[in-house]
């Protein structure tokens, strides 16, 4: 039998191919039947193997191969489809922030990548490709999007300057269905370590979203006695977090004089003020002028031609990367977390995690790329002991649930419109992992904006300057400022929030903020914690618009319009559950009848609880 002879849902694999990108050269990759469900082939490249099995209604394909040489340049891929016709695609990210979108016919052409899952939607069928979340090797679909056409659709394995000859590779997994259903059931199937969410829920504030490089210890102490002096915030806010700016440089991980007393001094008077203390790290970034990248360039990852070389970037920073295959570096990882959870830091956001595995070579060559940040985390993990949580940000997806206790989903937010739009198909297609592999965190709950803040330095902060070259004509986009404009935006971005049911850390100046802005915070903090939200809509639609969660007995609608035009909206209250006599406003308590449509303005939202 011909792998071109089935069909899943309605995706029919007739007109499927295989091929494999070896040091350069492209090899077509013809298969033949050698036993039922089980398939080979042979070329320049090596041996492949192919085994199919079936797992109710799912099949499941499992390939191995055999390689002539050592890897230069890999890509082996399976399933290659050169033109589908979907009315969706989902396509779940590699970490935050990657999560895609694409309701079709698309408005413009455009290329995507997704990890772990991909759904095609046709006529309101399902259809979920998976790999497992914890990855062997690197994989990811791939394709193109335009008009209503999806072409090029490919699965691959990718591997670069890797001894590789005799590999399993991960299974390729094809179903269909109820993608909320199977969705969950990757999440079970992905979980790894079991861990207990039944307690109420670790609230903080972190320093980033409003202070960036410009945090001081006096500023955070200023909002750490706010917030234990705020009759409703202290009762849930228990973490505060120093972000980016306290250190001297990447890879110097020492207070700059901006923290004049030090870390350990910051540590015990956070303590005092009742709250766990928090620490951010970007532990795999070496910066030029901190003293490894100057003496100890053997604990750093390479170029092609064996020489360290810069690898990060961002925000017109530059730095090399750790190599975790060298046992030195795995001390000094150790060695660091021990101090720090030594001073009683509780909690650490370490980022830029996926850094790790993006330089061409590192010392052992025999180690998979997937593994690399596995070696960095367990060299963490063995330094904290068990004293502190992590929170995994920029973390690949594909390290599984066993390092991280949680995990950032959204990208950088701010205060702005754009980012909320940007940042809500991620926070979306993670509703599978929240509270069953680790907590989600969309990303911070913010609510400054010019009808919520009394604060004069709000529009001051313009972090793009750095992207402003010398020849450069004046750039609007340029003068960007971290606060929002209008209070309803500001409402979508907290209501999502309390639909992702997971990590909440707010990151406003919370002395600056007037009363107005104050009472939605508090009303965030103290709400129950509901499972996670459901985006109804989510493989329909460019941007979901409904949202449902259960809390308890009751349950939270969420009807956001994203569009900047006044738009009625339905409600299908059969799909609720049925359609109560009454619902409650979630921000102001008012009682209303429940109606069988809203009317909603541009960027507005309508949150109630039944």
């Amino acid at each position: 039998m011909k792998l071109q002879s089935f069909q899943v849902g309605w995706l029919s694999f007739a007109g499927m191919s295989s091929s494999v990108l070896w040091n350069g050269e492209k090899y077509p990759i013809e298969w033949q039947e050698v036993s039922e469900g089980k398939w080979s082939a042979e070329n320049a490249a090596g041996r492949f193997e192919l085994t199919l099995e079936r797992d109710g209604e799912a099949i499941v394909l499992r390939p191995a191969m055999h390689l002539s040489g050592n890897v230069e340049e890999f890509s082996l891929r399976i399933l290659e489809f050169p033109e589908l016709h979907p009315d969706h695609l989902t396509c779940g990210g590699q970490r935050m922030g990657r999560g895609k979108l694409f309701q079709l016919p698309a408005e413009e052409a455009t290329t995507f990548v997704a990890y772990y899952t991909c759904v095609l939607t046709k006529d309101g069928q399902n259809v979920l490709l998976s790999t497992p979340l914890e990855q062997t090797y690197q994989n990811r679909f791939a394709g193109s999007v335009e008009g209503t056409t999806l072409s090029q659709f490919v699965h691959e394995y990718m591997e670069h300057n890797n001894a590789l000859r005799d590999v399993q590779l991960d299974p390729i997994r094809v179903e269909a269905g109820n993608a909320f259903e199977l969705l969950n059931a990757y999440g079970e199937r992905s979980v790894k370590v079991k861990r207990d969410f039944q307690q109420p829920l670790y609230y903080g504030w972190n320093s980033w979203d409003y202070y960036r490089w410009t945090i001081t210890e006096d500023e955070v102490l200023r909002n750490a006695r706010f917030i234990a002096n705020d009759p409703v915030l202290r009762k849930h806010i228990r973490r505060i977090i120093v972000d980016d700016g306290w250190q001297y440089c990447y890879g110097e991980w020492d207070a700059n004089p901006y923290f004049p007393h030090g870390m350990k001094w910051l540590a015990e008077q956070i303590t005092a003020l009742g709250f766990e203390p928090g620490l951010w790290f970007a532990p795999a970034i070496i910066e030029p002028h901190a003293r490894i990248a100057q003496l100890d360039y053997d604990m750093l990852a390479r170029s092609e031609g064996g020489q360290p070389c810069l690898i990060y970037e961002c925000m017109r920073r530059v730095g090399f990367v750790l190599d975790p295959t060298v046992p030195k570096t795995r001390k000094w990882l150790t060695e660091l977390f021990d101090r720090y959870a030594g001073m009683g830091y509780k909690y650490f956001k370490l980022d830029f995690l996926g850094i790790d595995a993006e330089a061409p070579r590192y010392s052992d060559p025999t180690v998979p790329r997937v593994d690399l940040l596995r070696l960095l985390l367990s060299a963490v993990q063995e330094g904290v002991a068990g004293r502190s949580v992590l929170l995994g940000c920029n973390y690949p997806y594909s390290n599984g649930n066993g390092f991280v206790e949680a995990v950032r989903v959204g990208a950088d937010i701010h205060a702005l419109w754009k980012a909320i739009k940007r940042n809500t198909a991620s926070v979306a297609t993670m509703f599978w992992a929240n509270k069953r592999l680790w907590l989600n965190d969309p990303d911070f709950a913010v609510v400054r904006s010019l009808e919520t803040s009394d604060d004069p330095e709000m529009m001051r902060l313009k972090p793009l300057y750095p992207f402003v070259t010398p020849e450069a004509t004046f750039i609007p986009d340029q003068e960007m400022a971290l606060g929002g404009d209008h209070v309803w935006e500001m409402e979508v971005l907290l209501a999502i929030d309390i639909m992702a049911a997971g990590a909440i850390n707010l990151s406003d100046n919370l002395p600056r903020l007037n009363e107005r802005g104050l009472q939605m915070l508090r009303k965030v903090v103290s709400a129950a914690s509901g499972e996670t939200g459901i985006p109804l809509d989510l493989f329909s639609s460019q941007l979901p618009a409904y949202w449902l969660q259960k809390v308890g007995n009751a349950q939270r609608l969420l009807v956001i319009n994203w569009t900047d035009q006044a738009q009625e909206f339905p409600l299908d209250w059969k799909a609720y559950g049925g359609k109560p006599d009454s619902v409650r406003n979630f921000w102001t308590d008012q009682i209303m009848p429940a109606t069988l449509s809203v009317s909603l303005e541009p960027h507005h939202s309508w949150f109630v609880e039944f």
